[in-house]
């Protein structure tokens, strides 16, 4: 069986490449970073540490990457390939869908081979996004030939990929991930036989499993990030495991739970579970991630269906009071890193024209609702305590 990666990142050329070689997949990438790209190539192999696990290292041989930018590479290795997995960022969906379809367009239309696409994304609407993409360039009768032979599905990444631990790399192409083998794909969006993979399952009823993971790990990270930058932490765990920000912690899965069971009617099992491994995730000293990193692009997850206004939201009408989601949502609007340019963005709109501001603009909320009165709480305790020293 033969797969296609879009995106040579830490999920795309780690968590994916992972699986994908320990069930014996023959793997090609994809990625718009033309030296990178050339660095895959030299390469040629590259491992896969699972951290705190040595004996799950997973090597990558005879590596071959392409430009994304080389759609009649694209076209040629999709008429023999069964899978295409895209890691390249759930903001980014639309625009690779377009160069999906352009790549279709190059194919043999006599072609009737069953492939599918596979959407990695920590996003709400995947498919919806990639199949608007792929859409945009093909006519009709095109894309009704398109949904003959091509299922567009999705999945849910639990794993997190980090740089080295320690800062040493031997070789650039190796990338670190979380010793976690597990990926659910969408089993209803799938066309023809399924594949008989390892640390796969294909998932009937997929439903709300992926706003579950993202309400539930996504927004408890960024929190546990957003608090931790605030407080000058470096790194993810040690702000999970700092004995302020635990509680809070603690708390935010409460609230969490409460959402998803009574405001999405998600199995209170299932989701209990769900939160515990999302906390132990995060507590575990092995997975050395950056707050920075998990903190980036704060405008987007301050956004109205993202992770602190989306919960909030559902909380809203639930009757439950989001009082650790509102911490998470005030540090968000604080954080304010250098190097970040919408951090840089955030900062300029809250100083020159005030969080009233954010909250219209960038949240979508009514400055004077009870969302936006929660989150002022939340500043205003931050403050008190100490977390906040500036406007």
């Amino acid at each position: 069986m033969k797969a296609i990666i879009i995106g040579a990142g830490r999920i795309g050329r780690g968590f994916i490449a992972e699986l994908m070689t320990l069930n014996d997949v023959d793997i090609t990438f994809f990625d718009i970073n033309q030296e990178f790209v050339d660095e895959m190539n030299r390469a040629n192999r590259y491992t896969v540490h699972a951290l705190g696990n040595a004996n799950h290292d997973v090597i990558v041989e005879n590596v071959r990457a392409y430009s994304f930018d080389s759609l009649d590479d694209f076209a040629r290795i999709w008429d023999e390939a069964d899978y295409i997995f895209t890691a390249c960022g759930g903001k980014n969906l639309r625009s690779i869908g377009e160069r999906i379809g352009e790549a279709y367009k190059l194919r043999d239309p006599s072609t009737s081979k069953i492939s599918n696409i596979v959407t990695c994304e920590n996003w709400i609407s995947p498919v919806e996004d990639l199949t608007a993409g792929i859409m945009h360039g093909l006519t009709e009768s095109d894309y009704s030939r398109f949904l003959e032979h091509i299922g567009v599905s999705e999945s849910v990444i639990l794993c997190t990929g980090t740089g080295s631990p320690d800062g040493r790399q031997t070789n650039p192409v190796d990338t670190w991930v979380q010793d976690l083998r597990y990926l659910p794909i969408n089993k209803d969006l799938i066309k023809g036989p399924l594949p008989d993979w390892k640390y796969v399952e294909f998932v009937s009823e997929f439903g709300n499993l992926l706003t579950q993971k993202i309400y539930t790990n996504n927004t408890s990270v960024a929190t546990v990030s957003y608090l931790g930058y605030l407080k000058g932490i470096k790194h993810v765990a040690d702000a999970a495991n700092d004995p302020q920000i635990l509680p809070i912690l603690d708390q935010l899965y409460t609230e969490i739970n409460a959402v998803l069971i009574h405001g999405l009617g998600i199995d209170s099992e299932s989701q209990l579970k769900f939160s515990k491994a999302a906390k132990a995730k995060y507590t575990d000293y092995a997975i050395v991630d950056q707050v920075t990193r998990i903190a980036r692009d704060p405008i987007r997850k301050l956004g109205p269906d993202d992770r602190f206004i989306g919960p909030m939201t559902i909380a809203l009408k639930a009757n439950i009071v989001p009082e650790a989601m509102a911490l998470g949502a005030a540090a968000a609007i604080y954080y304010d890193y250098a190097e970040d340019e919408t951090a840089t963005t955030l900062r300029h709109l809250r100083v020159d024209q005030g969080i009233d501001e954010i909250f219209k603009e960038v949240c979508k909320i009514d400055p004077e609702g009870e969302i936006a009165s929660w989150i002022k709480n939340g500043i205003a305790r931050l403050k008190e305590e100490g977390w906040i020293t500036y406007e």
